[in-house]
């Protein structure tokens, strides 16, 4: 049988790089980077036995900054995957909240993980984040509560949203200057409300004043009687 192959393998924190010829033993030994990026030399039996699973700093961590792992917890929507530096190599991400390794020391500590969001976006979150329930979501949770807290805050009642017919305010893409009057393509100006899932036409005028006074005429009798009797239903 040929001599064993450990290179390219994974075990743990360690990538096995390539045999260590160097060390004079009857046990194989190899080189091996850790995710912190730190170059080390590991007998191949105790990468295989699990008994060296980092270059120390795993061990250094839970000792010195009492370190916890949370590889595979779950916070809310997010997975975690990982130590922050253990991906930091390869993929480029947006740290939760503006946070920042710098000098590596959030890193070092174990205070950043890497996450995977229920969306499929990825994201690095703090440790205390996620377990204080601060950090739940890539901030897709967030978006999503913001909707429903819009779709709360909008009133309808009998099919009419009381917001709109409230407001008079022209929409952004009004083109004649009033709501519900536009031109048609005989020079003439067309009128018409919409009231309880219904288009009113409310007729075409040649001048345009009257296209309006028609269409203010019928928000008075629509929407500002509408409003009326729901205000004095609820008082």
């Amino acid at each position: 049988m040929g001599r064993e192959n450990l290179v390219g393998m994974k075990f743990d924190h360690l990538l096995v790089l390539k045999r260590d010829d160097t060390r004079k033993s009857i046990h194989s030994y190899w080189l091996c980077q850790c995710d912190c990026g730190t170059i080390c030399s590991v007998a191949g039996t105790h990468l295989k036995t699990g008994h060296t699973k980092s270059c120390g700093c795993y061990r250094k961590r839970k000792q010195v900054h009492g370190w916890l792992d949370l590889t595979g917890k779950r916070y809310g929507r997010l997975q975690v995957l990982g130590p922050w530096e253990k991906y930091s190599p390869l993929l480029e991400v947006v740290k939760e909240g503006g946070a920042s390794a710098e000098g590596g020391k959030l890193a070092a500590q174990g205070d950043l993980w890497f996450c995977q969001c229920d969306c499929g976006k990825l994201c690095v979150c703090q440790k205390e984040n996620l377990r204080l329930g601060k950090t739940r979501s890539c901030g897709c949770l967030r978006q999503a509560q913001r909707k429903v807290n819009m779709r709360k805050s909008i009133h309808f009642a009998e099919n009419t949203c009381l917001e709109r017919i409230a407001s008079r305010k022209e929409a952004v893409n009004n083109t004649s200057g009033h709501r519900g009057v536009y031109r048609r393509e005989n020079e003439k100006w067309r009128a018409s409300i919409g009231f309880q899932g219904k288009v009113y036409n409310l007729g075409t005028f040649v001048d345009y004043e009257d296209a309006v006074k028609a269409r203010l005429e019928a928000e008075k009798k629509y929407y500002d009687t509408f409003l009326e009797q729901y205000q004095n239903r609820t008082k």
